[in-house]
């Protein structure tokens, strides 16, 4: 795809066998060029929102295709964003839209966020992301 100058579009994918550049040459793609579609944003989320499958997420999770179905799967125990992000090799943005994708069908919820709960749970939860990123 080009620019009406001829120039090659920011959304296009180096070719291989025209070479690749510098990283910082390299076109710049969106994050929802992986999944081809636009996500309307209703939810606002943070790294560290917890998710996790709901009742009908678990029941569908077999039947999406990837990495909807992973992503469901992952989210039966509660992890964060910045968590499904690490475990399905995903950048934090493409990441986030998926999320929101699952939570605008209903086969994920998102928790309040950590300053809505009292010290303890804040440090529990707190404790619960640093193991899992260490697991990684």
């Amino acid at each position: 795809m080009t620019e009406p100058d001829g120039t090659p579009g920011r959304h296009r994918v180096s070719d291989p066998a025209e070479g690749a550049g510098e990283p910082d040459d390299l076109p710049l793609v969106r994050p929802y060029a992986r999944t081809r579609t636009p996500v309307h944003v209703s939810h606002d989320l943070a790294l560290e929102t917890l998710v996790s499958t709901t009742e009908l997420g678990r029941r569908l999770s077999r039947l999406l295709r990837e990495p909807y179905g992973s992503a469901c799967e992952l989210c039966v125990s509660t992890v964060s964003v910045a968590e499904l992000s690490a475990y399905l090799n995903l950048s934090i943005g493409t990441a986030r839209e998926l999320v929101e994708e699952l939570l605008n069908e209903d086969l994920l919820h998102a928790h309040p966020p950590v300053g809505a709960y009292d010290a303890q749970a804040r440090a529990q939860t707190l404790d619960r992301m640093l193991g899992g990123l260490d697991r990684l």
